[in-house]
C-alpha cells in the first residue's frame, strides 16, 4: 500500500547562492510516492544512522517528482536525494546542467508522513545487561568529569574576559600593544575551552546512546514507553538523553492516549546502577 506526500517550501540548499549574480530557478513543490521501495530506503538509512553514530544519511532516490510553476509541469530528468535523520526526512535535487544539488525541501517528521505504524517499545531495565556496559560507563563518567572541569574553567575565564571586552569596546583610548596582546590571548584561550566543551558534550552523548542501545535496545526516533516504581507511565518519541549520577534520562515529544505524536515534552529517568555498585 502506498500514499502520496506533497512537500512545499522548496529552498536553495546553499543560502550563499542568494548573493550570486545568477539565480537558479527553484521547483514549486515535490510530489513523493511513498511506496514500499522508498519506505525501505528510509528504514535502511535509519539503520545506518544507528549503527554508525551518524547525524544524517543521504541517498539517491527516483521516487520524487519536482513541479515547476514557471513551466507548469513536472520535470523528470532530475537527480533527487533523500535526507534522513533519526526523526525527520527531506528531499533535495538538481536540475541539469548543475552538477550538485542546489535545492531542498523543508525537513518533516517521519511520523507525520504516516509510515507503517511502529510499535511502541517498552523501556525496562534488565540488570543482567548492565555488566555489558560497565567499561562504557567508566569512560562516560571520566568524560563527564573532564567536561565539568573544562566548562567550569571556561565560565571562570569568561567572567574575566567578558567585562574586559565590554570595556575595550567602550574605551576611547587605543589599547597598548601589551594590553591588546593579553586580550587576544584571553580570547583565544576562551575559544579553545569552548570548542573543547562542545566536543566533550558530543562525545558524552554518543557514549550515552551506545549504553542505551546495549541495555534497552532503543535509538533516537523510536517510540518508547516506561512505567516507573510509582506506576506512572510516560510514552514519548525518543529524541534526547543524558546520564548523571548513574541515572539515564530519556526525553522527547509525548505520545497521546490515541497513539499519536503530541505536542508536549515528556521525560523519565531510570537508575541503572545501585549506589553501592562501582564502575
Amino acid at each position: 500500500m502506498s500514499h502520496q506526500v506533497i512537500c512545499l517550501e522548496v529552498q536553495l540548499l546553499n543560502k550563499e547562492q542568494l548573493n550570486e549574480h545568477y539565480r537558479l530557478t527553484l521547483p514549486t513543490y515535490c510530489l513523493v510516492e511513498f511506496a514500499e521501495r522508498l519506505i525501505n530506503k528510509v528504514h535502511k538509512a535509519r539503520q545506518l544512522l544507528e549503527e554508525n553514530n551518524l547525524y544524517e544519511v543521504i541517498v539517491k532516490t527516483a521516487e520524487v517528482n519536482w513541479f515547476y510553476g514557471l513551466t507548469n509541469r513536472y520535470h523528470h530528468s532530475m537527480t533527487s536525494y533523500l535526507h534522513v535523520t533519526s526523526t525527520k526526512i527531506a528531499f533535495s535535487g538538481q536540475l541539469p546542467p548543475n552538477k550538485e544539488p542546489h535545492f531542498i525541501t523543508a525537513y518533516i517528521n517521519i511520523d507525520d508522513i504516516a509510515l507503517p505504524e511502529r510499535n511502541i517499545k517498552s523501556v525496562i531495565l534488565d540488570k543482567k545487561r548492565v555488566p555489558l556496559v560497565l567499561s562504557l560507563i567508566h569512560e562516560l563518567e571520566a568524560k563527564q568529569e573532564a567536561f565539568e572541569n573544562t566548562s567550569d574553567l571556561y565560565w571562570k575565564l569568561e567572567n574575566i574576559v567578558s567585562p574586559i571586552r565590554d570595556l575595550d569596546d567602550k574605551c576611547t583610548n587605543v589599547l597598548t600593544t601589551g594590553c591588546d596582546e593579553l586580550l587576544s590571548n584571553l580570547n583565544e584561550e576562551s575559544n579553545t575551552l569552548s570548542v573543547q566543551t562542545e566536543r566533550l558534550e558530543l562525545e558524552i552523548e554518543q557514549i550515552v546512546l551506545r549504553v542505551i542501545k546495549r541495555i534497552f535496545g532503543v535509538v533516537y526516533g523510536d517510540l518508547i514507553t516506561h512505567i516507573d516504581t510509582k506506576n506512572r507511565t510516560a510514552s514519548l518519541r525518543f529524541e534526547h538523553a543524558y546520564y548523571y549520577d548513574k541515572e539515564i534520562t530519556f526525553s522527547g515529544t509525548g505520545i497521546t492516549k490515541q497513539g499519536k505524536i503530541g505536542k508536549r515534552h515528556q521525560s523519565f529517568s531510570i537508575k541503572i546502577m545501585a549506589e553501592r555498585e562501582s564502575v
